[in-house]
This record gives C-alpha cells, sequence and structure tokens, in this order.
C-alpha cells in the first residue's frame, strides 16, 4: 500500500507539472512497472485530482450563494444607514456572484 500511494503521489506532481496522460504512461513503463497497474494508477489519480477540484468548486459556490442570500437579506430588511445602501446592494452581489464564477471555474 505504501508504494502505490508513492506512486501516486509521483503520478500527482507529474500532473501538476502539465504532463499528459500518456507522457506520465510512457515514464511509469519506462521504471518498469506493470502496463496495467501503470493505467489504473493514473486513472484513479486523475479521478482523485477531479474530484478535489469539484469539492473545492462547490465550496466557493456555497460560500458565493450565502454572501449572495446575506446581501439579499440585508437590503430587504433595510438594516443599514441610508448611505451603505449601494455598498450592500451591489457590491456585495458583486462579490458573492464572482465567487460563484470562481466556483465554477474550478469545477469546469
Amino acid at each position: 500500500m505504501a508504494t502505490t500511494e508513492k506512486h501516486s503521489d509521483y503520478v500527482f506532481a507529474l500532473l501538476e507539472e502539465g504532463r499528459g496522460r500518456e507522457e506520465i504512461e510512457a515514464l511509469m513503463l519506462q521504471k518498469g512497472h506493470d502496463e496495467r497497474f501503470v493505467k489504473e494508477l493514473v486513472k484513479e489519480t486523475i479521478k482523485l485530482r477531479q474530484s478535489k477540484r469539484i469539492s473545492q468548486g462547490l465550496g466557493y459556490i456555497l460560500v458565493g450563494a450565502l454572501v449572495c442570500f446575506t446581501s439579499f437579506l440585508l437590503t430587504i430588511t433595510g438594516t443599514f444607514s441610508q448611505g451603505s445602501f449601494p455598498w450592500v446592494l451591489y457590491g456585495l452581489t458583486s462579490v458573492g456572484i464572482l465567487i460563484v464564477f470562481a466556483g465554477f471555474m474550478r469545477i469546469f
């Protein structure tokens, strides 16, 4: 198991460097690993990387939605002075939307 984790970390580091799937498989095969093991390891590592990105993206979307909802509540209840109305209405809503789009960019 420890060797699989070590190989998985190596594949993840190669992915972070921007190397493609075929190049990573070729490097692992050159090191003498079994072809089926290499294909499964690369496939699972890519799935793990994508699931982390989706998880982070959904977190951003949730935070952005909460910021937008807070802006909505503050605007509806009017719990602020007249001078801060544009800041709450347009500022917080814009920030919330930008955070949501950052989450979408992380996912897709």
